[in-house]
């Protein structure tokens, strides 16, 4: 996790966003075309003979029906569990932990759970959003997607996807788990049901932030603007889940330990506008910003003080989220203390 990096992405502003399996359109000869599409259709008549395709040419293998809500289209964002795999059936995407340690794959480092998907053409493949049509919230469905339907576009017939061929063939299988027609209505009672229970249900600050201090500071001043001072920090997912921390024990006990990373205080440069805070390994490096809910929490520091901060994706990741550690429109959790110069614990 790069805390370094500084994303502020909102639903209501989304403007880029990674393909929700990792694929990405491309333009093919029409040769290429023909033969993708010859292969798909010896591939299922034989694999699959008799199977009727969807309007859009989506083939549904399994559908075990929820008895949740229905899909609408005013719902921005789905709740998924997923796995993939290509036709030949090796697993090349899931979100199930349990399966990715049958694999190998598992890695302490990364998230497993629920993941979001967006409800538009232009943010996930086509494919995706056909299979998932009509499905009601507790349901699962198994579809074999072609690799021209495997691709974020936004056409109105197949022929002009078949034509356009971005993809790959793939099955994917996938369990709706929830949805929201409003992603920041949901993060907000998320993080005030986590507020709740562990933060004694502290008063949120600013909108989408809360704080509660930890260890009492010895001072009742806040840095000022041309101060800087160290701190130590820990970032958790709201399940628990540590991200990130500048605590070499901590990141060895939830297995995200790194030889390539150097553990200990960070030092903190204040500066006349929270968005302008930045951190660095030393006071001899250059420091970098921060994003915005990490920014304002030390901007509102005491002088050895530790606090929890937790606030909405909107001060921290947005719906991109951070590598394969923060899923998209998370809330993140910080303890941040303020600790003395380390060159000072060698005294």
């Amino acid at each position: 996790m790069n805390i370094f990096t500084k994303r502020i992405l909102t639903a209501a502003g989304i403007v880029a966003i990674a393909a929700f399996f990792g694929s990405c359109a491309k333009e093919t000869s029409v040769n290429t075309v023909n033969t993708s599409k010859e292969f798909f259709d010896a591939w299922m008549s034989v694999n699959h003979p008799g199977i009727s395709p969807t309007g859009l040419g989506v083939y549904i293998t399994e559908d075990i029906p929820g008895t949740g809500a229905a899909l609408t289209d005013d719902d921005i964002v789905l709740f998924a569990e997923y796995t993939i795999t290509d036709l030949e059936g090796s697993i090349t995407s899931t979100t199930q932990e349990s399966l990715a340690k049958q694999l190998g794959t598992y890695s302490l480092a990364n998230y497993y759970g629920t993941d979001i998907l967006i409800n538009d053409r232009g943010y996930t493949e086509t494919g995706v959003l056909e299979m998932v049509k009509g499905m009601k919230v507790g349901g699962k469905r198994t579809a074999i997607i072609p690799s021209w339907l495997y691709t974020i576009a936004d056409y109105d017939t197949e022929e002009k996807y078949i034509k356009a061929n971005g993809g790959s063939n793939a099955i994917c299988t996938v369990s709706l788990k929830g949805k929201t027609t409003d992603i920041e209505k949901w993060e907000i009672d998320t993080l005030r049901r986590y507020v709740a229970l562990h933060m004694d249900g502290v008063d949120s600050t600013k909108f989408g932030y809360y704080s509660k201090t930890l260890v009492e500071p010895t001072d009742t001043a806040t840095f000022s603007s041309d101060t800087s001072f160290y701190i130590n920090y820990t970032g958790r997912l709201l399940n628990g889940k540590v991200f990130d921390t500048t605590i070499e024990d901590t990141a060895k006990v939830y297995g995200i330990y790194s030889s390539d990373k150097t553990y200990g205080p960070m030092y903190v440069t204040m500066a006349p506008e929270y968005a302008n805070i930045t951190i660095s390994a030393s006071s001899a490096e250059t420091g970098n910003t921060t994003i915005d809910g990490f920014a304002f929490c030390l901007s509102r520091m005491h002088p050895m003080e530790k606090v929890r901060c937790a606030f909405y994706s909107t001060l921290g990741y947005g719906m991109n989220g951070e590598g394969s550690s923060i899923p998209k429109f998370a809330p993140l959790v910080f303890e941040v203390e303020a600790v003395a110069s380390p060159e000072e614990d060698l005294l």
